[in-house]
């Protein structure tokens, strides 16, 4: 029977490979996908030797002591490539393969010095002329770990606002998924910095594969194809193009902002009207906002434009956000749904997600942000009697 902590060490094992052959046999694979099969494939690897470690087997392969020191350099760029191409934020193509220098570099140095040690000198048990190499090779494994983790959190932080940006709803875009994956590495690395203990360490790798299972079978579209989604674009395409600090100040009437805007994007004035006037019959025909999934991609492949184009037009004519602009238009049709008769006897939450509208939060922020009323006192002050919620 297996004693200690083993069977969480070899546990490890099987759950990487279990997750990887799921994601390699998932259809319809995204470079996000095939990243993250990859990273499971030497995270199988990799626990593979800390099992080895746990059970003391070392002397069975003697070649292999050391040769787990390179794959410490690949969970932070795996980590990084990750969300960056899941949130869609590349820009380089095949220059992210620089991503992966030190973990190439570190097995270049490791192939002429581990055939000539001995097994006592890569345990540790005497000294080796070698040993301010891997002294080295672990600073540099912390290094690389905490630099990858803040550059996570920065993706994540722009991908937030990209949200933001493209959907006119975001109460049900959840971002734990990756906040899961950042904080799991984030304990990994304290767990290397401030613990010597090599067990330790097997132990919160293996706890952290039956995290990634454990959450990411639960998130929609990790392990399995998910739903045919709305047009969104990489937050590159949709930022809007914004004055410099010294002509912001210049600009003394909204006129001359705007025309700078114009002649920074090549936008003009008659072109952004005519889509505008395009936006708004789309909107009074179409009903669109009445779609709790519309995102500024859908508006802007229907009106066939482009959405960093589309953007700024909303921003100009409307002086808003696409998503405050959307939002405005499900208050405003609310309101007219609650004038007409027979629209008493539906709860007011029922009657804001036929509106577009996806859940109660969303509902009451809006709501009271345009009209500086809750939901509930202005249906009062209206002296509507609307259904009671269940």
């Amino acid at each position: 029977m297996l004693s200690d902590w083993r069977v969480i060490y070899i546990g490890g094992v099987f759950i990487s490979l279990f997750l990887f052959i799921i994601l390699i046999s998932k259809r319809k694979k995204s470079i996000a996908d095939k990243i993250l099969s990859a990273w499971f494939f030497f995270a199988v690897v990799h626990q593979a030797l800390i099992g080895w470690y746990a059970f003391n087997k070392m002397s069975d392969m003697p070649a292999l002591i050391g040769w787990e020191l390179p794959f410490p350099f690949l969970h932070g760029p795996f980590l990084y490539l990750y969300i960056l191409f899941l949130t869609g934020q590349q820009r380089h193509g095949w220059r992210n393969i620089f991503h992966f220098t030190p973990a190439v570099l570190a097995a270049v140095l490791l192939a002429p010095v581990l055939p000539v040690m001995t097994v006592q000198e890569k345990l540790g048990a005497v000294p080796s002329k070698f040993t301010p190499l891997f002294h080295a090779m672990v600073w540099g494994i912390i290094i690389s770990g905490v630099v990858y983790v803040i550059l996570s959190l920065y993706l994540l932080r722009r991908h937030r606002q990209n949200v933001a940006v493209q959907f006119s709803n975001t109460d049900k875009i959840t971002l734990n998924w990756l906040r899961y994956l950042i904080g799991g590495m984030s304990v990994i690395w304290i767990v290397v910095i401030f613990f010597e203990s090599a067990a330790s360490l097997y132990l919160v790798v293996a706890l952290f594969i039956f995290f990634i299972g454990y959450f990411g079978i639960r998130q929609v579209g990790i392990f399995s194809s998910p739903l045919p989604a709305h047009e969104v674009y990489l937050p590159a395409l949709v930022r809007l193009a914004e004055p410099e600090p010294e002509e912001a100040r210049e600009a003394e009437a909204d006129e001359t902002s705007q025309k700078v805007k114009y002649e920074k994007s090549s936008l003009t004035d008659v072109e952004a009207t005519r889509i505008h006037a395009a936006l708004t019959a789309l909107m009074r025909e179409q009903q669109c906002y009445k779609d709790a999934g519309l995102t500024l991609g859908d508006l802007a492949k229907t009106l066939n434009v482009h959405p960093a184009v589309l953007s700024q037009v909303i921003n100009s004519k409307e002086g808003s956000s696409f998503y405050d602009y959307i939002n405005v238009l499900r208050v405003e049709a609310l309101k007219q749904l609650l004038l007409q008769p027979g629209s008493q006897q539906y709860t007011l939450l029922s009657l804001a997600f036929e509106c577009g509208f996806n859940s109660k939060t969303s509902f009451n922020r809006n709501f009271k942000k345009i009209t500086q009323l809750s939901p509930s006192a202005y249906v009062k002050a209206m002296h509507i009697n609307m259904q009671e919620e269940d």
